[in-house]
């Protein structure tokens, strides 16, 4: 199994959003009164009514990420256009063979990849990309994502703190191993991965998300992920991340350097 294809896994997990969970009440500062309560159900709609409105924004976050004796920490930007999709991501990374630092800059305009190392652009037609461009599609569906984790809502909990809602997930075992199955199912990385599904053991995802009371818009995302493959091989990952610039992006705009980008070869990636 390749390493980074449970990472595209976790990252896909990571982007995740608010989704149904037991009916309980919560107190919402905005009735007559200054209090009334919101159930979850209620909760989940107007999150979903306003990501729905969500035409761009932008996400910032680390990821520290273990498999097995290799470390991988990660500082990522990325501006995002939903539809058309168009998107503008900086990874600053340290090389975990020689420990130098290492950016990579990736854009997606017009139905092509623009990819920059050491310099250098190249770029590929998106339908080239296959599975990945089937992910990516899959992470910015709002509706889609919704639609999955209500089947895990018995695991979820939120509470009012200040001006924020905050969404709690802990899953583990049999239901962590259903989520992922889900997840890659919905991606279409399944059939890749799917003689490796039992190897895994499923040891624990920890997620906790806030949205702002007012919009309902996200502002902060938190994750633990923990697995290990055949006894042998641990994987492990912690994801900050920090939401803003909502419907601010206008347009993303590729580099006069990039616009003599070397053409990669076709195939999927």
């Amino acid at each position: 199994m390749k390493k980074t294809r449970w990472m595209t896994v976790g990252l896909l997990t990571a982007t995740i959003g608010l989704a149904g969970c037991n009916d309980q009440t919560i107190e919402d500062g905005q009735g007559e009164n200054g209090s009334k309560q919101l159930s979850n159900t209620e909760l989940l709609k107007k999150a979903s009514n306003a990501q729905e409105d969500i035409k761009s924004f932008r996400m910032e976050g680390t990821t520290a990420s273990d498999v097995g004796d290799m470390t991988v920490d990660q500082r990522v930007t990325v501006d995002l256009i939903q539809e058309p999709l168009a998107m503008h991501q900086t990874v600053n990374m340290k090389n975990p063979q020689d420990g130098k630092d290492l950016q990579v800059e990736s854009y997606i305009i017009d139905d092509k990849l623009y990819l920059s190392q050491n310099d250098q652009w190249f770029v590929q037609d998106a339908s080239q990309l296959g599975e990945m461009m089937t992910q990516m599609k899959s992470t910015v569906s709002t509706d889609k994502n919704l639609q999955l984790l209500k089947k895990y809502k018995d695991s979820w909990t939120v509470k009012k703190t200040g001006n924020v809602y905050q969404v709690d997930v802990d899953l583990k075992g049999g239901q962590l191993k259903a989520f992922m199955k889900d997840s890659l199912e919905q991606s279409g990385q399944f059939n890749q991965m799917k003689e490796v599904m039992d190897q895994i053991e499923y040891k624990k995802m920890v997620y906790s998300m806030t949205y702002d009371a007012k919009t309902y818009y996200p502002k902060t995302m938190d994750m633990e992920m923990e697995f290990a493959v055949d006894g042998k091989t641990d994987f492990s990952m912690k994801n900050e991340s920090t939401f803003s610039k909502f419907n601010e992006i206008p347009a993303i705009k590729l580099p006069m350097e990039a616009k003599n980008a070397q053409e990669l070869p076709g195939g999927n990636q």
